[in-house]
């Protein structure tokens, strides 16, 4: 038999913990990737001409950095990506010459030129790795659905969020393991419809009776059709949109 994945027996113990386990997996390899970053990659030739491209980082891995306690480290880095922008800038009206960008902006053409050009050239590199470990997660586990450790875990656990379900729709081999999906989500999303109920007949001002396990499934209903909060970059929810 040959040997399993790493991947395999992430997604096995993740899958007992609240919410989708794809997601978790997914934050925990954007932090590990920032932590990476700011501890071995600060002065890396070829990770500061990424950050160039990139312009930094999104919003969300761009803010996490402020709480990485190297102020030193994230002004390196940034130094980087906003020289490329003033670089930009400047190349419109360098020695006064009127460049192309001058007279585009003078009227002569398309005046979004200037603003295509301040466009980032590549996407975040935190947002890219988690979104390429995301496809190989989905893979692994349609891969190894009929898997018995493995699918006792996934209809056992909260299921996978909403996107996360698309993905692993479009991942899937074959139509049984499209219809094995299908099946264990659509159970599991039953099972969260009743206790969504159940919380809300609870929460009737004439009803007296104590909450038991429905009483955060409110909760869970925004992490299984949103996805766990952080988890979408601003950079990934761009290419979501854009489905």
């Amino acid at each position: 038999m040959s040997e399993k994945p790493t991947g395999y027996y992430d997604l096995v113990e993740r899958f007992p913990a609240s919410g989708c386990a794809v997601c978790r997996l997914v934050l925990r390899d954007g932090e590990r990737s920032l932590k990476s970053l700011m501890h071995e990659y600060v002065m890396d030739f070829d990770t500061q001409a990424d950050f160039r491209r990139s312009r930094g980082l999104c919003n969300h891995h761009a803010w996490w950095l402020s709480g990485a306690r190297n102020a030193l480290g994230v002004a390196k880095l940034y130094s980087a990506a906003l020289d490329e922008i003033i670089n930009t800038l400047d190349s419109v009206t360098d020695d006064g010459q009127r460049t192309l960008f001058s007279r585009l902006l003078n009227g002569d053409g398309n005046r979004s030129a200037l603003a295509d050009a301040l466009r980032q050239k590549k996407p975040c590199p935190v947002c890219a790795l988690q979104s390429a470990n995301e496809a190989r997660y989905l893979k692994t586990l349609c891969k190894y659905i009929k898997d018995e450790r493995m699918n006792t875990a996934y209809r056992a656990s909260d299921g996978l969020c909403l996107t996360h379900f698309r993905g692993a729709l479009n991942a899937a081999p074959s139509a049984a393991t499209h219809t094995e999906l299908v099946t264990i989500q659509r159970d599991i999303w039953h099972r969260l419809y009743a206790e969504l109920n159940e919380f809300m007949r609870k929460s009737d001002v004439y009803v007296n009776e104590n909450f038991g396990e429905e009483g955060d499934s409110w909760l869970r209903t925004i992490a299984s059709l949103g996805g766990l909060s952080g988890v979408f970059g601003v950079d990934r929810q761009r290419d979501d949109d854009g489905d």
